[in-house]
C-alpha cells in the first residue's frame, strides 16, 4: 500500500492533489504544529488584473503558541466577504466559472472556527470534481501513539500497513533511516503542467481553483499529467 501525508492547507496548488491521486491513502496531518513562516493559510489565484495573493486572518496567540492546525482559531474580520469577491472578480469569465459558483458561495457564507475546519471542505470538493477516489483520514482521529516529526511516517505506515510512503522533497532533512525499515520512501517531485488561461502569459503554481475555473471536466487528467 502507498501512503501520503500532507497538512490542510487553504486553495492547495495542484501538486497537493496530484500526490493524493499516486496514493492509496491520504492522511491530512491536523494536528501539525504551525509556524510563522507557512503558506497554509494563504494561496494565489489569477486573473486579469495579475496573481492575488488570498490569506486568511488567524489568531495571533495561536500562532505565537504554535498551535496544531485544528487548534487555531481564525479572525472573522470579513475574510470571507473580500475572498469570495475576489474570486468572482479573477474568474468571473473563465469558462467553468459557473460550474463552481454555488459551491464557492456556500463555502464562504460558512463560519469556520480553525484552519483544519476552513480546509477541509474546499480539499473534499476538489477531490471529487478531480475525480481522486482515495480513502482520506485525519490524525486527529486515528488516536495514534505519541509521534513526533521523525516517527510519525513509520507510526502511520504501521498504523496502515503501507510499505511506501510518498514525501515531499524536503523530507530528507528530517527522515531518519534508523525508523524505515522496510518502508520505501518515493520521494514526490511534480512537473508543474501548462493549460489555457485566459491571461497572455501562462502563471504556474497558483491554487487548483485556476485549474477549475479554466480546465473544467479536463482538470482530472491534466492535475495527473495524462494529457497530450
Amino acid at each position: 500500500m502507498i501512503i501520503s501525508a500532507h497538512q490542510p492547507a487553504y486553495l492547495p496548488w495542484l501538486g497537493y492533489f496530484a500526490k493524493i491521486a499516486r496514493s492509496d491513502l491520504f492522511v491530512l496531518h491536523d494536528r501539525s504544529r504551525i509556524g510563522r513562516r507557512n503558506m497554509l493559510n494563504r494561496n494565489k489565484i489569477g486573473g486579469p488584473g495579475g496573481e492575488l495573493l488570498l490569506t486568511i486572518p488567524l489568531d495571533h496567540e495561536d500562532l505565537r503558541a504554535e498551535a496544531p492546525l485544528d487548534e487555531v482559531r481564525l479572525v472573522d474580520d470579513g475574510w470571507r466577504r473580500r475572498h469570495w469577491k475576489a474570486v468572482q472578480m479573477a474568474y468571473r469569465r473563465a469558462p467553468h466559472f459557473r460550474a463552481h459558483a454555488e459551491f464557492l458561495e456556500a463555502y464562504y457564507a460558512t463560519e469556520f472556527a480553525t484552519l483544519g475546519e476552513v480546509c477541509l471542505p474546499f480539499i473534499d470538493y476538489c477531490l471529487d470534481q478531480l475525480k481522486i477516489d482515495c480513502p482520506v483520514h485525519r490524525i486527529s482521529e486515528l488516536d495514534l501513539p505519541e509521534f513526533d516529526r521523525r516517527t510519525i511516517i513509520p507510526v502511520l505506515c504501521e498504523r496502515f500497513g503501507a510499505d511506501t510512503f510518498i514525501a515531499g522533497p524536503n523530507a530528507v532533512d528530517y527522515l531518519d533511516p534508523s525508523l524505515l525499515d522496510g518502508i520505501e520512501i518515493e520521494y514526490f517531485h511534480y512537473a508543474h503542467p501548462e493549460y489555457p488561461q485566459t491571461t497572455k502569459e501562462f502563471r504556474s503554481h497558483l491554487s487548483v481553483l485556476d485549474l477549475l475555473m479554466h480546465c473544467g471536466p479536463e482538470s482530472a487528467d491534466i492535475v495527473r499529467g495524462t494529457t497530450s
